[in-house]
């Protein structure tokens, strides 16, 4: 009786540390996000900068074909879409990066409509899953669409 109860305390002091530790490891993100790198047709250090334009039936080659790429969408008129492609121009050339843009009508007849429910966005996809998109309905991501540095923040935390 003596041995079982010692045993007991014994598994209970190892389920309470090793779930602790889990915690704290979560909780400081050491199960991370996953990051993309991307595709190799998809970087380049001297090229000069320009969205490439997708259509829905490219995005969804591309996700067939698991590519990891970056897709900025987008809708023509808006101030904030306009503010956050000038971040997004900015990243793209200070990490030697390519990104594609497609039109929010277009980007709804995609998979991609499964995340992004309303314009802008930038979305991450590593090996033809999305990752990570911001969102224009979110307070947590108001910050990126106003501050350069927090946008760069953002991207940084998906792209390898």
């Amino acid at each position: 009786m003596k041995n079982l109860k010692v045993w007991q305390l014994i598994v209970g002091l190892v389920l309470v540390i090793g779930g602790s530790v889990l915690f704290i490891i979560g909780v400081s993100g050491g199960f991370g996000v996953e990051k993309a790198e991307l595709d190799a047709e998809y970087k380049c250090s001297d090229c000069e900068f320009e969205y490439m334009e997708l259509t829905p039936e490219e995005y969804e080659k591309l996700v067939a074909d698991k590519k990891s790429f970056v897709v900025m969408v987008d809708q023509g008129g808006c101030t904030t879409a306009d503010r956050l492609k000038g971040f997004l121009k900015d990243f793209a050339i200070d990490k030697g990066i390519k990104v594609y843009k497609v039109i929010f009508g277009d980007m709804k007849k995609t998979s991609l409509s499964d995340f992004v429910k309303y314009y802008p966005s930038v979305v991450v996809v590593s090996r033809g899953k999305v990752i990570g998109w911001l969102k224009a309905d979110s307070d947590e991501d108001a910050d990126a669409y106003n501050e350069y540095n927090t946008f760069e923040i953002w991207m940084n935390k998906y792209l390898k």
